[in-house]
């Protein structure tokens, strides 16, 4: 596997099949494994976030958006997949059904997580959902005692964390050495799709890279981020992508 710059964010070519691997390899040997779904946002706040951007560099980090696919095209001449994090964690969830590894909800509002694990439980036949907790504010830079052994006491393999970016990656990054846990990852919003609270956009949408439309349009509240992702990535890409790398 090999890593592209994008704007000094190192995005890892791993494939689907890779990412699996990856998280048995961590679960059956009990490495530590951070796994962030970048997308052009995350790139965005990175070049002021010199701490999230060091975190993004120590993970596994993944294209979740086809402007990810299309920067390190633009700049390396190189086609990786791409890899939403609201995909990959069906796989994940397929893959704590068949080997018994058990899953941990943190994050989003108020029942979001707890009606995520229940359609979760009765799509995947066997996942193992051992715990979730919503609704409350977590603070990535404070020590919270209680929260942490809640995690522990439900003895996760793989905890999943619904913060939003940065948020979520630094709470990984300041506390997977406290968790008994193998796996972290930051998902955003997902479980706001899982659970049905907001219907994401149709496949045709996503596949030609224009679910940023959708949200627009359904949450217009998001347009100052929109705006991040669909213009001043772009923007940064083309002015200053090559300047880097040289």
């Amino acid at each position: 596997m090999s890593k592209y710059s994008v704007l000094n964010v190192l995005i890892s070519d791993a494939s689907r099949e890779d990412i699996l691997a990856m998280i048995k390899k961590a679960i059956d040997e009990d490495e530590k494994l951070q796994i962030a779904t970048v997308n052009n946002e995350f790139v965005v706040e990175a070049q002021k976030n010199s701490k999230f951007r060091t975190i993004l560099n120590n993970s596994l980090s993944i294209a979740d958006s086809t402007g990810i696919v299309w920067a390190v095209k633009h700049l390396h001449k190189k086609t990786i997949a791409r890899i939403p994090g609201a995909d990959l964690v069906w796989n994940i969830f397929n893959l704590s059904s068949l080997n018994k590894y058990r899953i941990y909800l943190l994050g989003g509002k108020k029942d979001t997580a707890d009606l995520a694990k229940q359609k979760i439980i009765k799509r995947i036949r066997g996942v193992h959902i051992v715990g979730s907790i919503d609704g409350v504010e977590i603070n990535p830079e404070e020590h919270n005692s209680e929260l942490l052994r809640q995690i522990n006491q439900s003895k996760p393999d793989i905890v999943l964390v619904a913060l939003g970016a940065p948020k979520q990656e630094l709470w990984i990054s300041n506390n997977q050495y406290k968790i008994d846990a193998n796996v972290f990852i930051g998902i955003g919003g997902t479980f706001d799709f899982i659970s049905g609270k907001i219907r994401r956009a149709p496949r045709f949408l996503r596949e030609i890279g224009l679910e940023w439309l959708y949200r627009l349009v359904v949450e217009p509240r998001r347009y100052k981020r929109i705006f991040k992702a669909v213009f001043i990535f772009p923007w940064l890409v083309l002015t200053r992508g090559k300047q880097i790398l040289s």
